[in-house]
């Protein structure tokens, strides 16, 4: 577990104010950039016996060894269950149980005489029996009890919640910064990988560790001008729903933004195409289709027919393009 650079001044900034940091954080920030993994080298570093001298941990300690395993006994991580009864499934909701279950763990005293540390990930995916329960410990915290917050969308919390807590913006990378670290990882040309990933690193790194050639097919199939609609919806069905439905917005996003500004944030290497489809697309019924893709998304992972799924998104997808 490490700080990647573009944190590591955020990250000592707080361990330099351990003794006084606030009884609850939200850490808010772009998906991929790492929210996640400093929240547990904070944990970790405030739990550790032995740490370095910028606070860190030392990573050779017993408590270190016991986070590292996942038995630290004052740290508790609040993720969406595994529903067991659903083929194994990964739920998107964090219900009141394991919220109602702190309730014991915060009144017990520590073991190692330091902090008790709750991370909860992500933290608007709590419902709202979760975020009431939540909020009752928020409002009476026990002492040395550090609650770490970790959210890419701080609207979805309830505001109650907000106003309880200690929020911190993030910090982002700056490109540059993002494409050596790429290059430390041995993506030889990251720039493109970013792009896509919105400058968000993590998360160009997994689309450079990803086999491209699906998503470059469909990419050609939407942006030609004999679109098929039902042979598209045919060759995807397959392919998980949330991927299209992801490709088709980052490809509608390009196509807007180089309609109102002359740039391409996701796909700059299709930029031509992007030209060409974006001259004939009409931008109100764009934005439109735009909204209803974000609605799809939410839906994407309920059982529906995907073949038709896909077919009536192309359709109505090559519609707007096609009304000039």
């Amino acid at each position: 577990m490490i700080t990647y650079p573009w944190q590591k001044e955020l990250m000592e900034k707080l361990l330099r104010s351990r003794e006084t940091l606030p009884h609850a954080l939200i850490l808010k920030g772009r998906s991929g950039t790492g929210k996640l993994d400093f929240a547990n080298r904070l944990a970790q570093s405030l739990l550790c016996e032995s740490p370095h001298e910028n606070g860190e941990a030392c990573d050779a300690c017993q408590a270190c060894s016991w986070f590292a395993n996942g038995l630290h006994p004052d740290f508790r991580s609040i993720e969406p269950e595994i529903d067991v009864s659903d083929s194994g499934r990964k739920s998107n909701r964090i219900t009141i149980d394991p919220i109602r279950s702190l309730a014991e763990f915060t009144n017990m005293t520590t073991h190692r005489n330091g902090y008790r540390i709750i991370l909860i990930h992500p933290a608007d995916a709590m419902n709202l029996p979760a975020a009431n329960a939540l909020l009752k410990t928020l409002e009476e915290p026990p002492g040395k009890t550090l609650f770490i917050l970790v959210t890419a969308r701080p609207n979805q919390l309830l505001p109650t919640v907000m106003s309880r807590c200690h929020a911190l913006a993030m910090p982002f990378p700056k490109p540059v910064e993002g494409e050596a670290w790429l290059r430390e990882k041995g993506i030889t040309n990251p720039a493109p990988f970013l792009a896509e990933a919105g400058h968000a690193p993590l998360a160009a790194l997994e689309l450079a560790s990803e086999d491209s050639s699906l998503k470059n097919r469909f990419l050609n199939e939407i942006g030609s001008s004999s679109l098929d609609p039902i042979a598209v919806a045919e060759a995807f069905q397959k392919t998980e729903l949330s991927l299209v439905l992801r490709w088709l917005q980052k490809w509608c996003h390009d196509l807007a933004s180089f309609a109102f500004s002359g740039k391409i944030r996701y796909f700059p290497d299709l930029s031509d195409r992007i030209r060409a489809v974006s001259a004939k697309t009409d931008k109100i019924e764009l934005a439109r289709f735009q909204r209803k893709l974000c609605d799809a998304q939410r839906v994407s992972g309920h059982p529906v027919n995907a073949r038709l799924f896909i077919e009536e998104m192309i359709l109505t997808y090559r519609a707007l393009t096609e009304s000039k």
